[in-house]
């Protein structure tokens, strides 16, 4: 698919920009809180979707967790196996591909690039992938219904994006998981982030 290569195209460009860049605080904060839920209950394993450089899975794999990672940039997969972390080449559509079940699912800015078609399609393949009461975290930006490239955005390939409403995400959320926890942030004026951990249903 010509989005998917194209977005691959850019993040291979930006790989080592996103190495050495710092996290935000609120995205700390809420790598913090799902790591509290995830020690409430007493979970041991983490597939992380779009890991980057492996910034989020070697965090997580400090405290204990058994991660293994995923991300279609072959860049980011090598910078992330250089932190020591068991990671993969493999895109949200071949989730399949994977035989493994885990207790959560860790995925920060990773579904923004999956197509409003196609994300009750990628939402199965997350919950195939979960234990039956099974945990996943998504942190994404949205706010508003939009589907395409970004004109503004700084990378190149520019990237195709695709933003949801808050009602939009929770209704396709719900076909394949039980919602546990929502919250809306504004972490920069004016533009919207969503906060979920939901559980999958069974």
């Amino acid at each position: 698919m010509k989005f998917t290569n194209d977005l691959i195209a850019s993040y291979e460009r930006h790989a080592l920009e996103r190495e050495h860049s710092s996290t935000d605080e609120f995205k700390v904060r809420e790598r913090s809180g799902f790591l509290r839920c995830l020690r409430d209950e007493q979970r041991s394993s983490i597939l992380e979707l779009g890991c980057g450089p492996g910034h989020e899975a070697k965090f997580f794999q400090a405290q204990g967790f058994r991660v293994f990672a995923v991300d279609n940039a072959p860049t980011m997969v090598k910078l992330a196996r250089e932190k020591g972390i068991s990671a993969r080449v493999l895109d949200c559509y071949n989730l399949n591909q994977l035989s493994e079940t885990f207790d959560a699912v860790y995925s920060m800015n990773c579904l923004l690039h999956i197509p409003q078609a196609d994300i009750d399609e990628i939402f199965d393949l997350i919950a195939a992938r979960l234990i039956e009461d099974g945990l996943m975290y998504v942190g994404v930006w949205g706010g508003e219904d939009f589907e395409g490239i970004l004109e503004r955005d700084t990378y190149e390939p520019k990237r195709f994006f695709s933003l949801r409403r808050t009602e939009t995400l929770l209704k396709v959320l719900h076909k394949s998981f039980r919602l546990e926890y929502y919250r809306r942030l504004e972490p920069r004026d004016g533009i919207c982030f969503h906060s979920i951990i939901a559980r999958r249903r069974f």
